[in-house]
């Protein structure tokens, strides 16, 4: 009964909304009606009608065309029209109408509505020439057994023309404010300069248009005059502003037609009239077609952001999965490993003592290499998980880092901080410990380097780390061939998860230097 109560206030919802819409569509279009000889430049209410079918489930198409009928033959007798003749010409775009909205929801939807070519070209052939031409037709055919004919309505071309704009001009903008998809929706919030800034233009068109249309050697001009302004709204609010752009600007023209002014005067109203229709057809589709690419282009850029997002999101979670990993090899390795490599140097000491004076010194040699080697165990398990970080702090784990790289023909290293650093986050500090554990690690391999300098600072708003070395560098040109090793993606990824930014400069023979930085607020 809910369900029940629920979709009957929906119908009444949109009935009602059609009802008014249809009325104000009929208001804006007879003020743009030109009184000489029954030329209409746009016939709004119509393509009401298309984007409220579009909109809504076909269980609720009768009771919107009931309200479309309604409205418009309500507006028509209040004006003073008769009640037959109104329905006999209205009749047939509202019967029409459905069909043409029928046709277009089979068109395969091959990407959102406003990113799709197929959708565009099926648009203009259904509701630009096929819905106008039929409802021409037949209302052209009804005006023989009215009064309106020459009165109100003129010839077919007009009608066709003026259904034709109506649907051109606002289902556009009806489908891309609807559009959750629109690019406009996902761009941040338009500066109100932009908005400001499109009031003056399309004003001062309006002034140009007004002073200057009569002048035959500037029509070419005038008439590509929108195109800026119209090009403006694409860039920057896609299709929906494009659309509603060329809509404000159709309405002027119209409005200055009427009046006799603009560069679209010809010596009749049929020619004026002809001369805006025709001019309004081929900027908005013109417009139509440059922003399903702009949408396109916002669609790829918003797929391409995404698709980063997740492999950033990726990244953290095979970061956060190798710590995890290297966490429980270190465990293993001082809890298990070297646990039994320390029992089997006791065994051997205790074996020492009972073996012939002969073969001592060769199990002593042992003992040194089981011991050595619980050595490297204990230094392999600190440098997979620095538990020192939690006890001595950022500070001393750097320093102790750069002491136990230090070996034959190693780099002098030459580390610079203070306790500041110790106050950092957890996770700033276990980063901060893996840049430079990398860095240090390439600094040895490959740099071949004299000195090292590490240098680590804390401001109110950032924490820095900044590693450079006098080796023999890094051809940069050599960088895009190759790709960067997985060291350097792996500190690129770790200051990208903390916000951070991460940069490296270098030139062959002038060493490498690195600079990490994070931001306090984003940690």
């Amino acid at each position: 009964m809910t369900q029940a109560l629920a979709s009957t206030h929906n119908v009444t919802h949109w009935c009602g909304g059609v009802f008014v819409g249809v009325i104000a569509a009929q208001l804006l279009s007879a003020a743009l009606w030109s009184h000489q000889g029954g030329t209409h430049i746009v016939w709004f209410p119509g393509a009401v009608l298309l984007g409220a079918l579009l909109a809504t489930p076909r269980n609720m198409w009768l009771a919107l065309m009931g309200a479309a009928l309604i409205g418009l033959v309500a507006t028509g007798v209040a004006f003073g029209l008769p009640l037959a003749d109104t329905t006999l010409v209205i009749a047939p775009a509202v019967l029409l109408t459905p069909v043409a909205a029928w046709v277009l929801q089979l068109v395969p939807l091959h990407a959102p509505p406003l990113e799709d070519f197929i959708r565009l070209y099926a648009f203009s052939a259904v509701a630009v020439i096929a819905l106008p031409a039929a409802c021409a037709t037949l209302v052209y055919q009804a005006s023989h057994f009215t009064s309106f004919r020459g009165s109100i309505l003129s010839d077919w071309p007009n009608i066709a023309l003026a259904h034709a704009l109506g649907y051109v001009l606002y289902v556009p903008v009806w489908v891309s404010v609807r559009n959750p998809e629109a690019a406009v929706r996902h761009e941040p919030r338009l500066p109100t300069e932009f908005y400001l800034l499109m009031i003056v233009s399309i004003a001062l068109l309006g002034v140009i248009w007004y002073g200057y249309g009569s002048r035959a050697e500037l029509v070419p001009v005038l008439c590509l005059a929108p195109a800026p302004i119209i090009i403006a709204a694409i860039i920057r609010a896609q299709m929906t502003g494009s659309s509603i752009a060329v809509f404000i600007i159709v309405i002027m023209a119209g409005h200055l037609s009427v009046t006799g002014h603009g560069p679209f005067m010809a010596s009749t109203p049929q020619q004026t009239t002809l001369a805006l229709q025709l001019w309004t057809l081929t900027a908005a589709l013109s417009a139509l077609t440059l922003g399903v690419v702009v949408e396109q282009r916002f669609a790829s850029r918003r797929a391409l952001n995404d698709a980063h997002g997740e492999l950033r999101e990726m990244t953290g979670r095979l970061i956060a999965t190798q710590e995890q990993e290297r966490a429980r090899l270190a465990r293993d390795l001082h809890d298990d490993i070297n646990q039994r490599l320390a029992a089997a140097s006791i065994g051997l000491s205790s074996l020492r003592r009972r073996v012939p004076p002969a073969i001592q010194g060769e199990v002593n040699h042992i003992q040194h290499q089981v011991i050595a080697l619980s050595e490297d165990v204990r230094q392999l398990s600190h440098e997979l998980h620095p538990s020192c970080l939690h006890h001595a702090g950022l500070r001393d784990s750097l320093e102790a880092l750069c002491h136990t790289q230090r070996r034959p023909r190693a780099p002098h290293v030459i580390f610079i901080a203070d306790r500041a650093i110790d106050v950092l986050s957890a996770d700033i500090a276990l980063c901060f410990y893996r840049v430079t554990q990398e860095a240090l690690t390439n600094a040895l391999r490959h740099a071949e380097a004299s000195q090292v300098t590490i240098k680590a600072s804390v401001t109110s708003d950032a924490a820095s780390l900044w590693i450079f070395d006098d080796g023999k560098g890094i051809d940069p040109d050599d960088l895009p061939s190759a790709g960067p090793g997985i060291g350097l993606i792996s500190m690129n990824e770790r200051a990208k998860l903390l916000g951070g930014s991460f940069e490296l400069r270098t030139a062959p023979g002038k060493g490498v230097d690195l600079c990490l930085r994070i931001p306090l607020e984003t940690s």
